[in-house]
């Protein structure tokens, strides 16, 4: 069985890998439209998600949050959801669930997948340690681009980020992320011809 997941983990990039690298020359943007947090107050509190736009194809998040107690052990699942015609979000057959604590204590046996959400995790987050986790929790300028994100159909679509204890009856807290796949104009602007 974790041979099987591990092949397909291997497949799942390379397809990734490859929508990306045919992405970059049509001209997509990914803009985070709108953000929640919410924390379950017996674990946090001082919890906040701010917005910052920085153009009109690019916006990044900043979110911070106190842990009133120790955290040692901490699973996330993250879940992709589309916006359909009737504007309900339906999942988007992507949902992939890690042990943070295991993954930041085995630093050199992750999957691919796992690498790669560590990467993220570890660039964005001050979640750079092994478990446990006390104090100031935060993330700075988490933004969504062509390189995060394979290539998407123009719509919008939401990431839902749920983080659990060692049990999934402790409950953590929730991450939304509201996001709009856009036309990048400018890139894909063609010149005129001149007038003869």
């Amino acid at each position: 069985m974790a041979k099987c997941i591990d092949v397909t983990h291997k497949y799942l990039l390379i397809l990734l890998f490859l929508a990306n690298s045919f992405s970059f020359s049509i001209g997509y943007s990914y803009k985070i439209r709108k953000s929640e947090c919410i924390a379950n107050a017996a674990y946090f509190s001082n919890v906040s998600c701010v917005l910052k736009p920085i153009n009109w194809t690019r916006s990044v998040m900043n979110m911070d949050c106190d842990i009133k107690d120790i955290l040692t052990d901490i699973k996330m699942t993250v879940e992709v959801f589309y916006k359909d015609s009737s504007n309900l979000y339906k999942p988007f057959a992507v949902k992939f669930s890690f042990d943070i604590c295991q993954l930041l204590k085995n630093k050199t046996k992750r999957f691919l997948l796992e690498k790669y959400a560590m990467n993220h995790l570890e660039k964005w987050t001050n979640v750079n340690h092994s478990c446990p986790f006390t104090g100031h929790l935060f993330a700075r300028e988490f933004h969504l681009d062509e390189v995060s994100l394979p290539t998407l159909p123009f719509q919008d679509y939401k990431i839902a980020f749920n983080f659990s204890g060692d049990k999934p009856s402790k409950h953590l807290g929730l991450v939304f992320i509201y996001f709009e796949v856009l036309e990048d104009y400018y890139k894909n602007k063609r010149t005129k011809p001149r007038p003869k």
